[in-house]
């Protein structure tokens, strides 16, 4: 189960799903704004592109579960774990929030999940990833070095094999001679 109730530093790809309290709903309704959301939520601030406000009586022959499945392809385990849950939101007359993890730009954060807008589940999306922790550095002041260059041979190196080439032909012109004349 997911802890819907932590935003991590790297998290992406989670819906939570919200039920506004009447007053909340009565804001963000008739004035647009998310302040109170942001209250609610215990959060500074809010993206409001990742929020989605649903009333439950415009999806018509639809359930929310449907609902999610079609619009953000929620993962179906999550949905199998939160299915009570998700199937009282059916008979809730009232707005719920769908928020997903882009909305939280102040991270990481604890988000407060059961005053006026209450915490109904948490679902992943395709390819969600919920935390990502940076790799450690087992020493951050150390600064990183190209690997050390191979030595040039000196030039005393460069004579010797000279030396060895020319004497191995040497060697090889003496033996032609002795295979020629014998």
């Amino acid at each position: 189960m997911i802890d819907g109730t932590t935003v991590s530093m790297h998290e992406h790809g989670l819906v939570r799903v919200f039920k506004a309290d009447y007053q909340l709903a009565m804001e963000i309704g008739h004035m647009g704004v998310y302040d109170r959301l942001c209250r609610a939520l215990g959060i500074d601030v809010i993206d409001a592109s990742d929020v989605q406000q649903l009333q439950t009586r415009s999806l018509d022959d639809m359930t929310v579960t449907d609902f999610l499945r079609a619009g953000y392809e929620v993962n179906e385990d999550d949905i199998a774990a939160n299915k009570a849950a998700l199937d009282g939101l059916d008979d809730f007359d009232g707005l719920l929030l769908l928020i997903r993890s882009g909305a939280f730009k102040n991270r990481p954060v604890t988000l407060n999940t059961d005053g006026e807008a209450i915490l109904v589940a948490t679902l992943r999306e395709p390819e969600a990833d919920i935390a990502f922790e940076p790799l450690p550095n087992p020493d951050p002041e150390a600064v990183l070095e190209d690997p050390p260059q191979k030595k040039k041979p000196s030039d005393a190196a460069m004579s010797g094999r000279i030396a060895t080439v020319a004497l191995l032909l040497m060697a090889l012109l003496v033996w032609l001679m002795i295979w020629v004349a014998g």
